[in-house]
């Protein structure tokens, strides 16, 4: 049965692959000590109609603001999906609208002072607006992309959860097959 349903997927839709490159803008405390930091990322994805599912991957580097050795590194492989909400010409070769999307990831983070090196993990969630132009294979688009990186710890008896959050500003290229 779960064939019957995953076959017409299949015939309807596309693979996208694609990369983003913005800046990330620290937030919540980690803006008093980070400037801001170019971010990079790779995407694939299924298509089909509005709907995207997507396998993603993005890195940043963030630096002291003051002339500091210290860096912090963000690696982060994510699952994702996205909706496209269509404003343009429907049917035209070239199409616009705005897009949304939410994401599952797990970041890979490090901290480097010198040669002293940290390691360490934290699950994140990303909520996506932005707005797209796609032409024939193309697609174009501006993300907000607002992320949430949380942290469990033990405080005493009970535990603690804290957020962090980092605000990025993405332009991506896409191809869809």
């Amino acid at each position: 049965m779960l064939s019957l349903l995953i076959v017409p997927l299949l015939l309807t839709g596309g693979f996208e692959l694609g990369g983003r490159v913005g800046v990330l803008f620290p937030a919540s405390g980690l803006e008093t000590n980070h400037g801001d930091a170019a971010l990079f990322g790779v995407d694939f994805g299924y298509r089909t109609g509005p709907n995207v599912f997507t396998l993603e991957y993005r890195y940043s580097g963030l630096h002291a603001k003051e002339a500091s050795p210290y860096r912090l590194d963000i690696n982060e492989p994510a699952i994702g999906y996205g909706r496209d909400f269509s404003l343009g010409r429907a049917g035209a070769t070239s199409d616009w609208g705005l897009e949304g999307s939410v994401a599952a990831g797990f970041g890979l983070l490090s901290r480097t002072l010198g040669s002293a090196r940290e390691t360490g993990a934290a699950p994140s969630g990303h909520l996506d607006v932005g707005v797209f132009q796609r032409q024939g294979h193309s697609r174009l688009s501006l993300t907000l992309d607002n992320i949430v990186f949380s942290e469990s710890q033990s405080a005493g008896s009970s535990r603690t959860v804290s957020l962090t959050y980092l605000i990025a500003l993405k332009g991506g290229v896409a191809y869809v097959f």
